[in-house]
């Protein structure tokens, strides 16, 4: 049977070429829609280093009575608040909306950790974590954040539905398979597939379909929501890319 080691590695090839093809799309974008495309570049070479030192074994410590990956870590920390940011951001959303949903999206990696790595109530705080953190970003996304999209533009609105659909569906995919996981469902080999093909589609899926509509965020944008003075969008788009590099 392939080595999960061989699995990553083949993971880490495919994101480096990923990164390098989207560089070379973003630099052929628009001068002024180059910034949001270069966060996206930056999520997809932070995986690809991640799963390349997972793959080699660096950055393994103990926790609890699991192990946590270094590797794993930095992708994913970087990448699901990013893109679920992202998704904020595009509905013209105010900083609040945007910062919170943000945090939600960390609360919700946390709870995995603590529910893989801890047992008895931690496990349990963690998993109703990732639970209610989802039915939040479901209940923000359809509710306060969809009617700041409605003030926007139709294209740039259609844009913040497709997005915001696409995060969930594959989000919530992922949440089934860490269920499965936890519940220890999965061989050692399939759980290396799954989650690769898994991560691939989020990461590198998600950065071509804003490439291909990035031009609607040209879109004169309405008004902001979230109650904080008239947050301006570029504000909006400096706390992405702030999360980005965190």
């Amino acid at each position: 049977m392939i080595e999960p080691s061989t699995v990553r590695f083949a993971s880490a090839a495919v994101y480096a070429v990923s990164a390098v093809v989207l560089l070379a799309l973003a630099r052929r974008k628009p001068a002024d829609l180059r910034r949001y495309c270069y966060p996206f570049v930056a999520v997809v070479a932070f995986a690809g280093v991640g799963i390349a030192s997972w793959g080699a074994g660096i950055g393994t410590f103990d926790v609890g009575a699991g192990t946590l990956e270094a590797g794993q870590l930095l992708s994913d920390y970087v990448a699901y608040p990013f893109l679920f940011g992202f998704a904020a951001f595009v509905s013209g959303a105010g900083r609040r909306y945007v910062g919170g949903i943000v945090a939600i999206t960390v609360a919700m990696r946390l709870g995995y950790d603590f529910a893989e790595v801890f047992a008895g109530p931690l496990a349990t705080a963690g998993t109703l974590g990732i639970l209610v953190g989802y039915a939040t970003l479901v209940g923000l996304f359809f509710g306060p954040v969809a009617s700041a999209a409605a003030r926007q533009a139709p294209e740039r609105e259609l844009f913040f539905k497709k997005t915001r659909n696409l995060a969930l569906f594959a989000f919530g995919v992922l949440i089934a398979w860490a269920m499965l996981q936890i519940a220890g469902l999965f061989d050692q080999f399939t759980a290396t597939v799954t989650l690769e093909y898994l991560d691939l589609l989020l990461r590198v899926g998600f950065a071509g379909f804003v490439f291909a509509n990035v031009e609607t965020l040209a879109a004169e944008a309405g008004s902001d929501v979230g109650g904080d003075g008239g947050d301006s969008e570029p504000d909006a788009s400096a706390t992405i890319s702030a999360s980005s590099a965190d």
